[in-house]
């Protein structure tokens, strides 16, 4: 489980089969990802469903927030004032994080 949150920690916004691909886990067949339901189940990954089917996987609520606000920067046709903003925030929220310590789970 503790690999699986690291994965996550690494790549917010994988989806389940990335996370699991990339911690070298098996993706399809019997017991394809069980280890990855525990790690959810126990609180340590948060889980968004973005469509039916497919969810964003992220190891906090920060980091959720955080690809939320660049997934708009990002995004053809957003204004340059709101990227400008939208940076900002990210910029705040960077420096809010390295600021504070984190406790280890």
């Amino acid at each position: 489980m503790r690999q699986l949150v690291d994965v996550v920690s690494a790549m917010p916004g994988c989806s389940k089969s990335e996370a699991l691909r990339a911690a070298g886990l098996k993706t399809r067949g019997p017991g394809s990802g069980r280890e990855l339901n525990r790690a959810i189940a126990a609180g340590l990954i948060i889980v968004e469903h973005e469509r039916a089917n497919l969810t964003r996987l992220f190891a906090g609520e920060r980091d959720r927030k955080r690809w939320r606000l660049a997934r708009e920067a990002l995004k053809a046709g957003t204004p340059a004032g709101r990227v400008v903003e939208l940076w900002a925030d990210i910029a705040a929220l960077d420096a809010a994080s390295w600021s504070t310590p984190t406790p280890h789970v």
